[in-house]
C-alpha cells in the first residue's frame, strides 16, 4: 500500500519495515492480526491504535512545520507549503 499511494517514492525495504512495524506496535501505537492476504495466504497485518493515530497526528504536524524549513536549507525562496 505505501508504494501504491506513494508511487514507489520512498522505495520500501522488506528488512526494514517489518521491524519498524513492531516498534510501533511495542509502543502501543499499534497492533497486528493474522488474516488471509489478497493472495489467500496468511499474512500479518497492522493496524494504528487511538494512541497511534494521535501520535501520527503530532507527527504530521511537526512534519509539516519542518517542510518549509528543508525548503529554506534547500534554497527555495520561501520554502516550499
Amino acid at each position: 500500500m505505501i508504494e501504491r499511494t506513494s508511487e514507489d517514492v520512498p522505495e520500501v525495504e522488506q528488512g526494514w519495515l517489518s521491524p519498524a512495524l513492531h516498534r510501533l506496535e511495542d509502543c502501543g501505537w499499534s497492533s497486528s492480526y493474522w488474516n488471509a492476504s489478497e493472495n489467500n495466504r496468511t499474512a500479518k497485518f497492522y493496524r494504528l491504535s487511538a494512541a497511534g493515530r494521535r501520535q501520527l497526528a503530532r507527527e504530521t504536524s511537526r512534519w509539516r512545520q519542518m517542510i518549509p524549513a528543508i525548503g529554506l536549507v534547500m534554497g527555495e525562496e520561501g520554502g516550499t507549503r
